[in-house]
């Protein structure tokens, strides 16, 4: 978060990662890495964050001291950020999706759709041979009912855009 805002300088970088999970403990080595810096990088500043009481030293690992009023700061303001960014992406959403339908408007929109599928009329034609389908998909449907394919003609043009032999009786074809 605080990348956004201070740039990619080391020690932002370095403070943005510790505060992912502030109550662990992190060898230099995992700093750097996690922060993807350089040891020696590192190695320049560290001194400095614990100076700052942002970071205690025990043996040869660190922790963020949770108990600095630098630390609750930092803390608190990447919360209000990262709240306020999401709160600016949802306005967004909002201002590209518009408002949302009520349950009524939805369920008139939805019934605007002329095109029905008789799944009885469609395995008959699947059974007929009329359409090729996989073993596995006439399964889903004589069974499950789960997809339903039609041989009705569309509205639309139909690009024929491959065929993908799928190692079955019959290959299938990939309409786009």
């Amino acid at each position: 978060m605080y990348e956004k805002i201070f740039g990619k300088y080391p020690q932002v970088k370095v403070i943005n990662y510790v505060l992912t999970n502030p109550e662990r403990s992190y060898s230099k080595k995992e700093m750097a890495v996690g922060a993807n810096i350089s040891r020696v990088t590192l190695d320049s500043f560290i001194k400095d964050l614990v100076e700052l009481e942002i970071l205690n030293k025990k043996g040869l690992s660190y922790y963020v001291n949770t108990s600095s009023k630098i630390v609750k700061t930092l803390i608190k303001t990447q919360i209000m950020l990262a709240d306020i960014i999401m709160n600016q992406e949802l306005e967004k959403s909002e201002e590209i999706l518009g408002e949302a339908l009520t349950d009524d408007e939805f369920e008139k929109f939805m019934d605007s759709f002329d095109y029905e599928v008789d799944i009885d009329s469609e395995i008959e034609k699947i059974e007929r041979g009329e359409i090729s389908v996989t073993k596995d998909e006439y399964e889903d449907i004589v069974n499950k009912g789960t997809k339903i394919f039609s041989s009705n003609p569309l509205d639309s043009d139909i690009i024929l855009t491959q065929y993908i032999n799928q190692g079955y009786d019959k290959g299938s074809i990939n309409y786009g």
